[in-house]
């Protein structure tokens, strides 16, 4: 099905069940992009996936039918693969913004999850095809529990929309939402607006002008979040004035009462 949102035209495909809807949008990307020529982005969700996917190689669970599981497939052109990570800021801010028009307040952890009173709402997986020194494409998977009540005990306690409001949503209406947002923050970084994005996504971030417990190699410390590089390295102040620069992987935000 096919949709416009300011100017930019989509295509929304729904499936009952897949894999992961990522591993579906890379397979069928040649297939999809060729059948939507007039499309500048297309959306894949589904009810259930098999093998649902999270940052740190992690399985992202999911109650059939109760949750938004999306990938959106883009093509920018001549974005760097440096400036890649502006897309999963696009991603967590259209999250964000989505979830204050529901009346539910959230706040981003870096790098790319949405949580909501302290347990994880959403979670958002960027992957990349890459050509010399840009991206081709990329495909923005997301996890977002909206209808489900009961849940795995995991290391991250997670939450819904429905717990978090005590309402029921309509999935699609909530997935329509996202992507009009997304669509605002895609074309920003598509017109080199990428500094004004970091400095709303900053803003948003657990951890941002106040200090919080860090875990890395070398143990806990505590630290302020003084700014996100457009490459995702974070910088982190310690309490004794230390500026230290992590990616990916080097370093957890520890929230207490796991």
């Amino acid at each position: 099905m096919g949709y416009s949102i300011n100017g930019a035209k989509y295509a929304h495909i729904h499936l009952v069940e897949t894999d992961s809807t990522n591993s579906y949008a890379r397979r069928e990307a040649p297939r999809l992009w060729k059948e939507h020529p007039d499309c500048e982005i297309f959306a894949v969700t589904a009810e259930k996936q098999t093998s649902g996917r999270g940052q740190r190689g992690t399985i992202w669970q999911s109650a059939d039918g109760e949750n938004l599981l999306m990938t959106i497939a883009v093509q920018p052109k001549a974005l760097a693969i440096n400036a890649g990570y502006a897309l999963s800021v696009a991603a967590a801010l259209a999250l964000k913004e989505s979830m204050q028009k529901y009346g539910i307040s959230t706040t981003l952890k870096w790098p790319n999850d949405l949580y909501c009173n302290g347990c994880k709402l959403a979670g958002i997986l960027v992957e990349s095809d890459c050509e010399a020194t840009n991206i081709t494409q990329a495909y923005i998977g997301i996890g977002l529990n909206v209808n489900q009540r009961y849940f795995e005990k995991m290391s991250r306690r997670p939450t819904s929309m429905l717990l978090a409001s005590g309402k029921k949503f309509n999935i699609d209406e909530v997935r329509q939402t996202i992507m009009e947002h997304f669509v605002e923050k895609y074309t920003e970084v598509t017109r080199g607006e990428i500094s004004k994005l970091f400095d709303e996504y900053e803003k948003s971030l657990m951890g941002y002008s106040e200090p919080l417990l860090y875990s890395d190699a070398n143990g806990k410390f505590t630290a302020t979040i003084r700014g996100v590089q457009h490459d995702g390295g974070i910088i982190l102040e310690c309490s004794n004035g230390e500026l230290r620069r992590y990616y990916f992987k080097e370093v957890e935000n520890v929230i207490l009462g796991y």
